[in-house]
């Protein structure tokens, strides 16, 4: 097994820019060959990788088949660009998150700021 370090530091974290850049060190290990890894018990066993494979291969096709299904049908996905109500939940849970606000006038603000009235499913 072989071990690895490296220095490295960042001038981003969570989609921002910093002001300065955070250093930071990390260190890992490689096996060097197949029966190093097999000697920790790190590899997967067959049933393991067909299980994995049978698994991804489901995914994939049930996904395909439900978006598919969706588009037939005219579903679109919702997102802030598309959807009022959508669009009303995010703002109140950014005013929520200030910690500034009730949720009264969370749900108010967010209401009187974007021109949408809460729906009477999502007025509880």
């Amino acid at each position: 097994m072989k071990e690895f370090s490296k220095n490295t530091s960042t001038k981003r974290a969570y989609n921002k820019d910093l002001p300065t850049a955070i250093p930071f060190s990390f260190t890992w290990k490689i096996y060097e060959n197949e029966a190093e890894m097999v000697a920790a018990g790190a590899q997967l066993t067959l049933k393991q990788q067909l299980k994995a494979v049978n698994a991804a291969a489901k995914q994939t096709a049930r996904q395909a088949s439900l978006t598919a299904a969706l588009d037939a049908a005219g579903i679109v996905r919702p997102t802030i660009e598309n959807d009022d109500q959508l669009r009303l939940k995010n703002m109140y849970t950014v005013l929520m998150s200030s910690k500034r606000y009730s949720e009264d006038e969370a749900r108010e603000l967010a209401s009187s700021t974007l021109g949408i009235e809460w729906a009477e499913d999502e007025a509880e």
